[in-house]
């Protein structure tokens, strides 16, 4: 039975601008690509802000158009169609939880916007563990599964990730591609209609 799904935050929530920040820098080779890489590292362990993640992708990608503000989020980001499907998931009586690579900025955000909304039971991310480890880490999974308090089989992963679908899996997972709202609210609706009891008729 379905007990909790975890949604990963980027490629659900909203598109990765970072990711596509770093696929550019590839072509810059890999003295700018791995600055960077560590760069976005350090951010999603707070240690640097948004504003020198920004400059340096402008300077180093030589993309006059990135700026802090190209990467600043805000509420009014949040697709109101994510909204309604996670509130149509508390019908089903499962935990709902955004496990994914967060910032400071990201964090605060989702964190105010779950006091208003009342959408997750957790938020987790290594910014928020305070840990040097990686999201993709049997430290970060298994902590974020003993918040929720729930088994890895009974809890689905949603992320357009492979390399954290992937993870999720050898975690005990089901892993669930992110390929569009309507997609997984179809996906969504027919996993958890399995949980249903099955109606048998009186003799």
């Amino acid at each position: 039975m379905v007990r909790a799904i975890f949604f990963d935050f980027y490629s659900v929530w909203l598109p990765d601008k970072i990711l596509e920040l770093l696929k550019d820098a590839t072509a810059y080779g890999p003295e700018v690509s791995g600055d960077l890489t560590m760069l976005v590292d350090r951010y999603y362990h707070g240690t640097v802000g948004v504003e020198l993640l920004a400059n340096s992708f402008r300077m180093k990608l030589n993309r006059p158009d990135v700026d802090e503000y190209t990467l600043k989020l805000n509420e009014s980001n949040i697709s109101p169609a994510v909204v309604d499907l996670m509130r149509s998931l508390h019908g089903h009586f499962v935990k709902l939880g955004v496990l994914g690579n967060l910032g400071s900025m990201e964090l605060e955000l989702l964190q105010q916007f779950n006091k208003k909304n009342q959408l997750f039971e957790v938020i987790v991310c290594p910014l928020s563990l305070k840990t040097s480890a990686p999201l993709v880490s049997e430290e970060v999974f298994n902590k974020t599964l003993q918040l929720i308090g729930e088994a890895p089989s009974s809890c689905l992963a949603v992320s357009g990730h492979e390399g954290y679908l992937k993870f999720a899996g050898t975690m005990g997972m089901t892993p669930i591609k992110f390929e569009g709202m309507g997609n997984l609210s179809q996906t969504l609706s027919q996993v958890l209609a399995k949980d249903l009891p099955t109606y048998v008729s009186p003799e």
